[in-house]
Parts: structure tokens; sequence; C-alpha cells
């Protein structure tokens, strides 16, 4: 009688400890993404922050008033978060960049910093560009609000203003954005803050001209 209770007891205990391996193996099995998942999972999260992002950018006339030059996809395409962008950048991709190819001309600057404002080209006011077409804007760390001013150019300094570009904050990666701006003119390109008691940082900026 011993006996049969002792190997009773020794099935069940087999049993159970079989079972208890089933469910971690089953919530193992759950708990663990392929690569695919998870490449999925953060291609959708990306594409969720660029629209955040892209929604937040704005675009101003001459007289201060809203426009839309472009739609909403348009400005997520000129959006490149950190996760987004290739690890390391070919020098032929850097020279088929579309706008050398157009013959335009190129600005480029290192990193800068400014609590008010400052103008591309370094001085009072900067320098002139005449038909800036787009500009690519990598912030240091986590981007800042802050606004790109394009303003005629008047007798050598800044006129009033042509265009302004509302970027929010929040992000990290690069922004190429493209002006809308009446052809044949020179303006002068500012960054102005947004909030004076933060300090913006940039790492580089990069500006295609005629």
């Amino acid at each position: 009688m011993k006996a049969k209770l002792l190997s009773l007891v020794v099935v069940l205990c087999i049993s159970l400890l079989g079972f208890s391996g089933g469910i971690k193996a089953e919530a193992a099995e759950k708990m663990t993404a392929s690569p695919t998942e998870t490449k999925i999972l953060s291609q959708d999260k990306l594409k969720a922050k660029k629209e955040e992002i892209a929604k937040q950018i704005k675009y101003y006339d001459e007289n201060g008033n809203e426009i839309h030059p472009y739609t909403l996809e348009e400005l997520k395409d000129m959006i490149k978060l950190t996760l987004d962008q290739p690890q390391v950048s070919t020098s032929s991709e850097i020279e088929d960049h579309p706008f050398m190819l157009a013959g335009y001309k190129k600005y480029n600057t290192g990193s800068f910093s400014f609590s008010y404002n400052i103008y591309l080209g370094g001085g009072t006011y900067g320098k002139a560009f005449k038909d800036p077409a787009t500009i690519l804007v990598t912030p240091k760390g986590t981007a800042k609000p802050f606004y790109i001013i394009a303003k005629y150019d008047k007798n050598g300094g800044a006129g009033k203003q042509a265009q302004k570009i509302s970027l929010p904050g929040g992000w990290k990666g690069e922004m190429h954005m493209n002006f809308s701006l009446k052809k044949g003119k020179k303006y002068r390109i500012q960054f102005e803050n947004k909030n004076t008691n933060t300090t913006v940082y940039i790492k580089k900026t990069s500006l295609w001209y005629d």
C-alpha cells in the first residue's frame, strides 16, 4: 500500500513539474519578440514620432500669417530621427544630394549656440544668400524649439521677414527644411530662440543656395 502511494506521489510531482515547465516555456515564448517584430515596432514608433513633430512645424509669410506650402507627408519626409538615419554616410551619398546635382552652392557651419538669435554666416547680420532653397539642421542632443527666419537683404543688413519656420523641440536627429521664397533675391538667415531662458545648441547646418 505504501509503495502504491509513493508511486502515485512521484507521478503527480512529475506531472506538476511538466505542467509548470510548459507554462514557463509558453510565457517565455510570448515575451520574446523576434528581430523582425522589434524592427517593425521601432519603425512604427518612428513614423508616429515623425508625424507628431511634423504637425508642430509651422510656416509664416512676410506678414506673419501662417501658410501651408508643404503637405504633412512632405514635412515628414524632411525629418530624419536618430534611429532612422544610417550610421555612416558615404561621400558618394553626400555628393549625390539633389540640390548639389542641380548646381546649387552649399554653405556649411560647425557647431554653434544661441540664447537669443544668431545669423548664418557670422558677423552682425551674417551672409546674404541668393535664392536659398533648403537648410539641413542638426541639433546637438535633444532639440530645443527655435525659429529659422529668412529676411530680405537690405543695404548690407537684414530687412523685414520674408518667411519664418517654427520648429518644435523634443527630438533627436536632423531636419531638412525647404524654403518657399521669391526668386532672384538675396536673404539673410536668422536662428531665433523661442525661450530665452535656455540656450539652443546646434551641431551643424548646411544651406543650399543659388
